[in-house]
């Protein structure tokens, strides 16, 4: 059995010979039983046409013998039809129900389904007299649906098996036995001398002769392989060299990581960048990436997950080391094939640093260090964001107006008014709480955006302490004073409205409302007054 099995898979006419006989057989199988089935259902419609013609045949005469009621002449047609093979009873009932006339057949054999038509009156179509009923012979039925599907699938086996034994020889002989004798000859081959492969007799121009072709030119691309093999491996040992001198050398941090975000070798670059320039050992523990890195720094998923199987390089930016040593270092990583990933590391701290200042002075109002305009815009955003998602939580926001300001720059000049604001925005400064957020739009014109953890009922106080710091006499660098107030307008966000710049026009009238009632205080936003936006 053993030896059959090795055969077989070490044969290729034998597999495209079972192969052939496999599907042969299946194909066969399904034809034959299809066309048994079809000739079967033919032969019993041809059948049931045959009982259909008797029954028109003596219709005429099963209409006399109705109408006239005449049994006798009833009996004679009811056994003329069982004279009919097919037929194995025959009955014909009046109008009534009762029997005219009935024959049945002697044998014992196994009834059809009956076939029955109503009889018309010879003189009046259309009246009922009697009705004719013809059950078949189905055990006759049966043997001549047998007798013919028998000679159909003879029929179909016999082509068959020639088909499939004529399928095989010329699989053998033009296919099978023309790859024997090349495989035979292969095997004796000397490629790597040069040596080719002579062509089958017969075989010039077809396939297998341009298999020959495509072999010989296969073992000329073979020789010329193994002399540029030769030379590339002596230029690749160069180039190794020359990269080992550029990995040691160059200031970029090269690294290369396992499919398990696990560091598999780095140059010293990359050690002075995430560790100092103190360089680990390769060994128990294993060192993962993720574990050198801080805030920005890819997840162990994020690192290796699906995308890290793809041909397409990640970046990100992450800081590194603490305090007076933190850095921030920009990192693309790449596949370098399956479950190897190789990555570049920059240091970008100054230009992070750089970016960092210029966003910060894009915000900040250079007189008073407090936010501008733009800096109050992008809170109010923030804050708008933050609301649709917790909406439960309260932003209160002041307008902030001085009163009498005017004077200070037109009595003691524009320098004085800036020394002024500078005052007051220290005042702001030291009355906010880490995440309120004191901004000066222009002018006098100040804001204060309140953090929401800010008790609706902490704001009168706010507003006291606030309108008390500004009342007292301001210092001048030319030892001068000065006194200014202050009215305060207050709207709450959630509270009072929904929507940030309707949060920012209800301030402000409150704060217009305080001035016209008598300046140097506060007034909150007031639902029952009408608001026109």
């Amino acid at each position: 059995m053993k030896h059959l099995v090795r055969l077989f898979r070490s044969r290729l006419a034998l597999r495209a010979a079972a192969s052939i006989v496999v599907i042969v057989g299946v194909l066969g199988v399904a034809f034959l039983l299809t066309a048994v089935h079809l000739r079967g259902e033919s032969e019993k419609q041809i059948q049931q046409m045959r009982l259909e013609g008797l029954i028109s045949t003596v219709e005429r005469t099963v209409q006399i013998a109705c109408f006239l009621d005449d049994a006798q002449l009833a009996g004679e047609v009811t056994q003329g039809l069982l004279s009919n093979r097919i037929v194995r009873e025959a009955r014909l009932l009046r109008g009534d129900g009762t029997t005219l006339a009935e024959r049945v057949t002697a044998s014992h054999h196994d009834s059809g389904a009956p076939l029955s038509r109503t009889i018309d009156s010879p003189f009046e179509p259309g009246q009922s007299v009697c009705e004719l009923t013809l059950v078949p012979d189905q055990d006759w039925i049966d043997s001549m649906v047998n007798d013919a599907t028998r000679f159909l699938s003879g029929a179909l086996i016999l082509q068959l098996l020639g088909i499939g034994a004529s399928v095989i020889l010329v699989v053998f002989y033009f296919v099978t036995r023309p790859i024997s004798d090349i495989s035979q000859k292969l095997h004796a081959l000397e490629a790597e001398t040069g040596q080719k492969l002579p062509s089958p007799s017969g075989h010039n121009k077809d396939e297998i002769g341009r298999l020959v072709l495509s072999v010989n030119a296969m073992i000329d691309r073979l020789v010329n392989s193994l002399s540029e093999e030769r030379r590339q491996r002596l230029a690749r040992e160069i180039e190794e060299r020359r990269y080992r001198t550029l990995f040691d050398n160059v200031e970029a941090g090269i690294f290369e990581l396992d499919g398990q975000g696990q560091l598999l070798s780095a140059n010293p670059a990359f050690w002075r960048l995430f560790l100092e320039g103190k360089t680990p050992d390769f060994g128990d523990p294993p060192i993962v990436f993720t574990s050198l890195a801080g805030e920005g720094a890819p997840t162990l998923q994020e690192l290796t997950g699906r995308r890290a199987h793809r041909d397409g390089a990640r970046q990100w930016e992450m800081a590194v080391g603490d305090g007076a040593h933190r850095r921030w270092v920009s990192v693309m990583v790449s596949r370098l094939e399956e479950g190897r990933l190789q990555g570049v590391a920059h240091d970008i701290t100054e230009r992070r640093r750089a970016a960092e200042a210029a966003e910060k002075l894009a915000v900040t109002d250079p007189l008073t260090g407090l936010g501008n305009r733009l800096g109050f815009e992008r809170r109010l955003e923030l804050i708008q964001r933050y609301q649709r998602l917790q909406p439960d939580h309260q932003h209160a926001l002041m307008v902030l107006d001085f009163d009498h300001f005017k004077q200070v720059n037109d009595v003691y000049g524009h320098h004085a008014g800036d020394e002024v604001l500078r005052q007051i925005a220290d005042m702001l400064r030291d009355i906010s709480r880490q995440h309120d957020y004191p901004a000066r739009l222009g002018g006098d014109e100040f804001v204060l955006m309140l953090d929401h953890r800010t008790p609706r009922t902490e704001l009168d106080a706010l507003a006291r302490r606030l309108i008390d710091s500004i009342n007292r006499p301001l210092t001048l660098e030319s030892g001068q004073q000065v006194q200014v107030g202050i009215s305060i307008g207050i709207a709450v966000l959630g509270s009072d409205t929904g929507d940030v710049q309707t949060l920012v026009q209800l301030a402000d009238r409150a704060m217009y409302r305080a001035k016209r009632e008598g300046r140097n205080t506060w007034r909150l936003h007031d639902p029952t007054l009408p608001f026109d936006p």
